[in-house]
């Protein structure tokens, strides 16, 4: 049997439908169709087909070579579609979104910072919406310049450079998803197909139209005590219907808890078991993290296992110190694998600062972004109060109110001047070629290998020497001298981390001896300055 012929553009999601002729008591569990797909290079690619409701299975699938795929379904027999066959002709994507133009994520062989399939680097600007999936309004909005709160949202981070939304479905019994993804029946629970068709679908579908890839956890940590085989098959089930969207895999939020002892490693093993699971079935290799816990020094569980892609750190919200000195001990203990600052200090949030809380500003986040760059990391998620903890008006009930003590609404925060200015410094980054650098280091006094303080800037260096990034934090007041530069005659720009405004800092500085003291930054507040070579 020959299936009809389609046709869809590299990357791209198509969903193919097939009819069963026989209906399964549980046609979740009990159902085993699945289809291999052969690229015109001979690669073969696996997709597991999703129930939709009565004898209705799909299979989506996303093309990652141009040409004939050819594919064919393995199933029961009694379901009638064992070895139907079929071609899916994929032609060239001829939009303008880079995740389509460039390919889905992987890691650079360095081990250093993340790329798109086809080499092209990707610096990660993420923005946190925990309870996207079925909390933010789709049909309303009480923002004067949006009609709907889903999506005016994600288009206005689109329009300010971001590039991944992070997520999480919210499955906990305390958030009422798991009434969501699940039905009772006299069979077993079965996924609730109409709470995906008419809810999650289309918010999965609008953010990969966007071009945005989806950071998704499964649900917070406590959800995997005493129920494992429920998150693998919620696993199961998400990966199958969406794994052929732009996904990273997040796997909970705050996996380890904060408890410690037998429950902390009850949660770190109950969901590596989830994340070994989802590596077998995700037949795209999608890069997979853990949403780590906020500890000093910071979390590195997972770090040596071979699922595990990169970090997506937790600095938190001001109950620790947040320091360069734990960027720079992580950076250089893992600095084989891709680190993300995935959460700190959310714009308009409640500090929970010993001396006192205080709201987080603008100012204080870029201090954290900039720090985290400067010292090795390839990205950083944007957060806001009153977007991730989604309050819709003034003075209602919020059960994380320790964090929002200032009553910050969503449609208040998605305004938020930081978020602008973060977008601000994934574009300075990529302009100077991000992936070059590295944390600067004295290769003539190995003694002093770093020598900053907290009044000093922070520097990045590329492989050359003839490059550099230099940030001066808000409290930087004194310099410090480089050394083992590339002689000649060097330029400089300032750029301003709160307007993305260049200036010339100096035209032509000669460096004779390899050394060179920094200047003083040019006025009060944080400054970068991008400090290149003219000698080519």
């Amino acid at each position: 049997m020959q299936g009809k012929n389609q046709r869809t553009e590299k990357w791209r999601q198509i969903i193919l439908e097939f009819n069963s002729e026989t209906s399964y008591k549980n046609p979740f569990l009990d159902a085993k169709i699945s289809a291999v797909f052969t690229a015109p290079s001979g690669r073969e690619l696996k997709r597991e087909a999703y129930w939709d409701g009565e004898n209705i299975y799909k299979i989506s699938f996303a093309p990652t070579e141009l040409g004939i795929w050819n594919y064919k379904v393995i199933a029961d027999e009694q379901s009638g579609l064992n070895d139907t066959t079929g071609e899916i002709e994929c032609v060239e994507y001829c939009g303008d979104l880079e995740i389509y133009r460039h390919g889905f994520l992987k890691v650079h062989p360095s081990g250093r910072y993340l790329i798109h399939d086809d080499g092209t680097p990707f610096f990660w600007l993420g923005d946190t919406h925990w309870e996207f999936a079925y909390k933010e309004q789709w049909d309303q909005s009480n923002h004067p310049g949006m009609d709907s709160m889903f999506k005016g949202m994600a288009k206005k981070r689109v329009d300010q450079g971001y590039n991944v939304y992070q997520t999480n479905l919210r499955s906990d019994s305390i958030m009422g998803g798991s009434e969501l993804y699940w039905t009772e029946s006299e069979n077993g629970k079965l996924p609730n197909v109409e709470f995906y068709q008419t809810e999650l679908d289309r918010r999965m579908y609008y953010l990969a139209d966007l071009g945005l890839v989806n950071a998704l956890g499964f649900a917070w940590f406590m959800s995997i005590i005493n129920d494992l085989e429920g998150q693998k098959h919620l696993a199961r089930y998400i990966i199958a219907r969406y794994g052929a969207l732009p996904i990273v895999w997040t796997l909970a939020g705050e996996v380890a808890g904060y408890k410690g002892g037998e429950e902390r490693e009850i949660l770190i093993n109950e969901w590596r078991k989830v994340a070994i699971y989802i590596e077998e079935l995700d037949g795209y290799g999608s890069l997979q993290t853990a949403h780590y816990t906020n500890e000093r020094p910071f979390a590195d569980y997972y770090q040596d296992e071979s699922w595990f892609d990169f970090t997506l750190n937790q600095a938190g919200h001001g109950d620790f110190s947040i320091s360069s000195d734990h960027y720079r001990e992580f950076y250089k203990k893992y600095s084989k694998k891709p680190f993300i600052e995935g959460e700190c200090f959310y714009e308009f949030c409640s500090t929970l600062e010993e001396n006192g809380t205080r709201m987080c500003t603008a100012d204080m986040l870029r201090r954290v972004a900039y720090m985290s760059i400067q010292l090795g990391g390839c990205g950083y998620t944007y957060g806001a109060q009153g977007i991730w903890d989604n309050v819709w008006e003034k003075n209602q009930p919020n059960p994380m109110n320790i964090f929002n003590r200032f009553d910050i609404t969503w449609y208040e925060a998605i305004d938020g001047v930081g978020a602008e200015q973060i977008g601000y410094m994934k574009d300075f980054y990529e302009k100077a070629h991000f992936w070059e650098f590295n944390p600067y280091e004295d290769l003539d006094n190995k003694e002093d290998i770093n020598p900053f303080g907290k009044k000093t800037p922070l520097v990045s260096i590329n492989g050359n020497r003839d490059k550099m990034i230099i940030y001066y934090g808000d409290g930087a007041r004194k310099t410090i001298k480089i050394n083992g530069l590339k002689n000649g005659a060097y330029a400089a720009m300032w750029f301003n981390p709160c307007t993305g405004e260049y200036s010339t800092a100096f035209e032509n500085i000669k460096i004779v001896d390899g050394s060179w003291e920094l200047p003083v930054k040019k006025e009060q507040g944080d400054w970068l300055m991008f400090v290149e070579n003219q000698e080519k």
